[in-house]
Order: structure tokens, then C-alpha cells, then sequence
């Protein structure tokens, strides 16, 4: 009890009263724009976390749409691959067929020229043939003519014959 005797009540009621009075005084004053600023730091802190998050979004998006591109330039590419391979071997193909055209065509333009060179060779003979028996008729005319003579006649030209071909 003596610590009651020691207590001033109005001491004690003044203190109760400062201490509300400076509750109430740093509450409108103080608190509002402590709380102001701290709420407008976590504000900035989401809206910052929102922009990160967002940014990560929108680099996730140009990786696969990168990605993507890169998949379609690929295919492309494929595409392009195999469209030169086929304008090749078609290529080829016409250059192998025109070549056969063409070793047809001088194929049987030889034969041609072949058949004419014989044509012309086969006359040349005809003529030559006409000639001798022209000339050993002739012979035969101007020798009377035996049997025998005849034979050794057409020997003598058949030897030229020989003679001429060799």
C-alpha cells in the first residue's frame, strides 16, 4: 500500500491524457503519412513484381514465337531443298532425253548417210560393172571369139577387178 501513497492520481490521469493526446496526435499526423508512404511503396513494389511478371510473359511469347519462326524457316528451307532436288532431276531427266533424242537423231542420220554412201558405192559399181563388160565385149568383138579366149578374157579383167580393190 504504500506504493498507492506514492502514486499522485492527478499525475497519473495527466500522463493517461498526454499519452492519448499523443496517440491521437501521431495517428492524424503521423500514422497517415507513414502508412501513406508504406502503402505506396508496397504499391510500387506489385506494380514493379506486375511489370517483371509481365515482362517474363512477353519474353516467354517472343521465345516461342522465335521458336516457331525458326520451326517455319526450317520447313521452309526443307521445302526449298526439295523443290531444287526435284527442279534437278527433272532437269537431268530433260537433258538425259534430249540427249537420247539427240543420239537418235544422229543414229539415223549415219544410217542415212550410210544407206546413201551404199546407194552411191552400189552405182559407182554398176557403172564400173557396165563399163567392164562393155570393154570385154568389146575385146570379145575385136578377137574372134573361142571359148577359151572368152575365159581367159574375163580372168584378165576379173584380176583388175582384183587389183583395183586392193
Amino acid at each position: 500500500m504504500e506504493i498507492l501513497k506514492l502514486i499522485n492520481i492527478q499525475m497519473v490521469i495527466a500522463q493517461i491524457v498526454c499519452f492519448f493526446l499523443v496517440l491521437f496526435l501521431l495517428k492524424k499526423f503521423l500514422w497517415k503519412p507513414v502508412f501513406s508512404v508504406l502503402e505506396d511503396r508496397k504499391n510500387k513494389i506489385q506494380e514493379e513484381l506486375q511489370a517483371i511478371s509481365d515482362a517474363k510473359a512477353d519474353v516467354l511469347k517472343l521465345k516461342n514465337d522465335y521458336a516457331a519462326s525458326l520451326a517455319r524457316i526450317d520447313e521452309t528451307a526443307k521445302l526449298k531443298v526439295r523443290e531444287g532436288e526435284q527442279q534437278g532431276e527433272a532437269r537431268a531427266k530433260e537433258i538425259k532425253e534430249k540427249a537420247r533424242l539427240d543420239a537418235d537423231h544422229i543414229i539415223e542420220d549415219s544410217r542415212k548417210e550410210i544407206l546413201f554412201e551404199i546407194t552411191k558405192a552400189r552405182e559407182a559399181m554398176r557403172s564400173d560393172v557396165v563399163d567392164m563388160v562393155i570393154t570385154v565385149t568389146e575385146k570379145m568383138i575385136q578377137e574372134k571369139l573361142t571359148f577359151a579366149s572368152d575365159k581367159k578374157i574375163i580372168e584378165g579383167m576379173l584380176k583388175e577387178m582384183d587389183k583395183a580393190d586392193a
